[in-house]
């Protein structure tokens, strides 16, 4: 009965819009996976590394690339603080542009933006309060401080043109003709403010521990307009002392795009605590 309170508690928690969005035509689906290696220093700080992958277009492209490194302490079973750093990688993908046409409607120039990765820098600090109920429902609130800082990149774009003609004869187009457009993306920092709540279900002797999540992502740069809404519904699975693997589905909801943006993520975890 325990476990059935925390699914019922769940699908108050998943807004209806993780369901409506389903048949958006601004959905994306991708697989996001993890690797974890934390290392016990004392019995109050740990160091940790982990690397992510994350695909995206309906999982067909790789979309981010990461690799990072966290220290957290633990002062009581209460509270934890941490403080990372993240180097990741965006692709952005191939973009064609269309411009202007003929007035038979036929194509008369577009502008091709190839592939092209954008660096980051990202770091996080933040504090957990964790308290348990009933022996069984783990609850934890999370706030997270966020800077991202996105390094210049250059771009080589093509720009793609046809010219008419008027002659004796009528009208007249040439050839295709092309020339290089280059572009500057300078370089740019987010700060924003995240705040989750977790419900798990941790009860003794049960490897087992699902659970279910919602995180808010208030811009601070943005007068602390809510930009984004993620939920989650997974478990994670404690093989034993040092192994654990988890699985979950995630659904973010980008409220500062135009239109907006909704993702949704199978996350697959492995960690390995020494």
């Amino acid at each position: 009965m325990k476990f059935k309170r925390l699914i019922i508690l769940a699908s108050l928690c998943l807004p209806m819009g993780a369901v409506q969005a389903q048949a958006d035509d601004n959905d994306d689906f991708g697989v996001w996976t993890e690797i974890s290696v934390k290392k016990e220093l004392t019995q109050t700080l740990d160091l940790g590394f982990e690397g992510e992958i994350r695909t995206g277009n309906n999982s067909s492209t790789i979309d981010r690339l990461s690799g990072g490194i966290a220290l957290s302490y633990k002062p009581s079973k209460y509270f934890k603080f941490g403080a990372s750093y993240i180097f990741y990688g965006d692709y952005s993908a191939e973009k064609e542009s269309k411009h202007a046409y003929f007035e038979d409607g036929e194509l008369a120039s577009y502008r091709l933006t190839p592939g092209y990765w954008k660096p980051n820098h990202r770091f996080y600090v933040e504090g957990t309060a964790t308290k348990k109920f009933w022996k069984w429902l783990r609850i934890s609130v999370r706030e997270r401080y966020q800077f991202n800082h996105e390094a210049e990149t250059s771009i080589d774009r093509t720009e793609f043109e046809r010219e008419e003609y008027f002659t004796p004869n009528g009208v007249e187009r040439g050839d295709w003709e092309s020339y290089n457009v280059p572009k500057i993306n300078e370089c740019q920092s987010q700060q924003r403010l995240r705040t989750r709540v977790k419900f798990e279900y941790d009860k003794k002797g049960v490897d087992w521990g699902p659970f279910v999540s919602v995180e808010l992502y208030n811009g601070i740069d943005d007068k602390m307009h809510l930009q984004k809404i993620r939920t989650g519904v997974g478990t994670e699975y404690k093989i034993n002392k040092q192994h654990k693997v988890g699985m979950a589905y995630l659904y973010s909801c980008h409220l500062n795009e135009a239109p907006n943006e909704h993702k949704h993520a199978l996350n697959i975890s492995y960690g390995f605590d020494f």
